[in-house]
């Protein structure tokens, strides 16, 4: 994907980092910062967190007083496999190759500011919000990575998008509060091979190859709107959406890879649209004593009308559901934890069209701490591990599904979380 442009310094410290796959709810991050990240993503009621409320909803912003900065860098290790079968007629041919790929480093940074006594709040944020990726060496003993025209060969891909929202917050009154976000984003693509392309085949039943190609990127932008409610003192309704993040078209300049088509090595243009799909939270927050806070947040992800996930990749709207908590042990000392359960927008008959782009977490469970070092300092850290989860589906050839084949996607993940956390209250 291709438009060349000025990146900004905070852009280009995301795009240093060189993730095997980003574990989330679709290929979101279920959490951005320590914060949030150990409470399962959950908190879009709960104004506790720089990053977190920049991501979940800017009417968070007029619950926060003073001005907060926040940097945080994520590392996670993935663990993951593609598995394949085919018949011979000898039987059957099986492998299995495992991931690897490059560990993952996300930053975030985050900026909140509220007077006292002031109605208005505003902020701003680079966030390393969404990604996948894959780095399966060519194995002649696992077919679906023989070399081609037999296999994909090498599969190599790598997604990332920077969101940058600008957020405007109000207190309309003392129970609610109303806030507007302008959601700029950058993305940066490279796959080897370009399986969203079409191939190169020398007839109807093949061979085919598939070609690829290098890294590009591309700007887009959306909005979003949030509001918060406070339904009692102690009970808060929290809700905001996203649009769509409608981003340039990507193109690259590739060639014809099939050798044994005359115009092999010629120049080829391949190009997509990918887009970041809508999303919608809704969810409570509880906070009976200024030590005890608990959110219940659910998330509606809407993949299928999103350009790129929807009518290329075949992805299916997914529900998440988050629950965290905090309690302040003491005046110094936070615990957290957390548990986000997503659905899977890979239907099994795409996994053959996604080893390029895992997707597929269902259960985190996340915990974290946090120490305030001194008034102005908080250090949070946080923990997550992400279960296995396995698709299954048909291998295809140039006339659809190949009689007695079938390809595994397998994938987990561990992940460390650090923040720091910058408060100046006024």
């Amino acid at each position: 994907m291709q438009r060349k442009g000025l990146i900004p310094l905070l852009a280009a410290a995301l795009l240093l980092a060189t993730p095997a796959v980003w574990a989330g709810n679709g290929h979101n991050l279920h959490g951005i910062g320590a914060v949030n990240s150990s409470m399962g993503g959950a908190g879009v009621a709960l104004p506790i967190d720089t990053l977190g409320s920049l991501l979940l909803n800017p009417a968070l912003l007029a619950g926060m007083e003073g001005s907060h900065f926040a940097f945080s860098a994520e590392y996670n290790q993935a663990k993951n496999a593609v598995e394949s079968t085919v018949q011979t007629p000898v039987g059957p041919f099986s492998g299995r190759t495992n991931e690897a790929g490059d560990r993952a480093v996300i930053p975030a940074f985050g900026f909140v500011h509220h007077d006292r006594g002031s109605n208005f709040a505003y902020g701003t944020g680079f966030l390393g919000l969404a990604g996948f990726g894959a780095d399966y060496p060519q194995d002649s003993t696992n077919p679906i990575l023989a070399p081609q025209p037999r296999g994909f060969g090498r599969v190599f891909s790598n997604y990332q998008l920077l969101k940058v929202p600008t957020v405007l917050s109000w207190q309309l009154s003392d129970a609610f509060s109303f806030g507007l976000s302008l959601n700029a984003a950058y993305a940066t693509l490279t796959a080897n091979p370009a399986g969203f392309a079409s191939p190169d085949c020398s007839g109807p039943q093949g061979p085919c190859f598939v070609p690829s190609v290098n890294g590009d990127s591309a700007w887009g932008y959306g909005l979003g709107v949030g509001i918060r409610y406070k339904l009692t003192p102690t009970w808060s309704l929290g809700a905001s959406y996203s649009t769509k993040t409608k981003f340039q078209e990507f193109q690259w300049n590739s060639a014809v890879a099939n050798p044994n088509l005359p115009t092999f090595g010629t120049a080829r243009k391949i190009r997509l649209h990918l887009d970041m799909p809508a999303q919608t939270i809704v969810g409570l927050g509880w906070t009976p004593n200024d030590r005890l806070a608990v959110a219940l947040d659910g998330k509606l992800i809407n993949y299928e009308k999103t350009a790129g996930f929807g009518d290329v990749l075949g992805f299916k709207d997914i529900k998440v559901g988050e629950i965290g908590l905090q309690y302040k042990v003491t005046d110094h000392l936070a615990v957290r934890g957390g548990y986000n359960k997503s659905q899977n927008p890979i239907p099994d008959n795409r996994t053959f069209f996604t080893i390029e782009t895992p997707a597929i977490f269902k259960t985190h469970y996340t915990g974290g701490i946090g120490y305030k070092v001194s008034d102005v300092l908080t250090l949070d850290a946080a923990y997550y591990h992400v279960q296995e989860n396995t698709i299954t589906g048909p291998i295809f050839g140039p006339t659809g599904p190949v009689p007695g084949a079938s390809v595994t996607t397998r994938m987990a993940m561990d992940s460390v979380v650090v923040t720091f956390n910058f408060g100046l209250r006024q």
